[in-house]
């Protein structure tokens, strides 16, 4: 049994568009939607992504995309790392 783990860190820019289902979503500037189901506790603490207060908000948008390959299947991650207001 292999098992091989990827991480590539990422900028970008985008709107907050609301905390549902377990994800946080941001659509960023070329229309994609980001659903990110990780993220780091102290941006929990900084910004109340939970409530709809910051719904609509433009920031500048730190992650992490973590491939973990296990055997025959990939699973992919996205964690939101840090968030700066524009």
């Amino acid at each position: 049994m292999r098992y091989f783990e990827s991480r590539e860190r990422v900028t970008t820019e985008g709107t907050f568009i609301t905390y549902a289902y377990g994800y946080y979503s941001f659509e960023i500037d070329d229309g994609e939607i980001l659903a990110f189901d990780e993220i780091d506790k102290l941006l929990l603490d900084k910004y109340d992504l939970k409530s709809d207060q910051l719904n609509g908000q433009k920031f500048e948008i730190f992650y992490s995309i973590i491939i973990d390959d296990m055997d025959d299947e990939d699973f992919v991650i996205l964690r939101l790392d840090d968030l700066i207001i524009k």
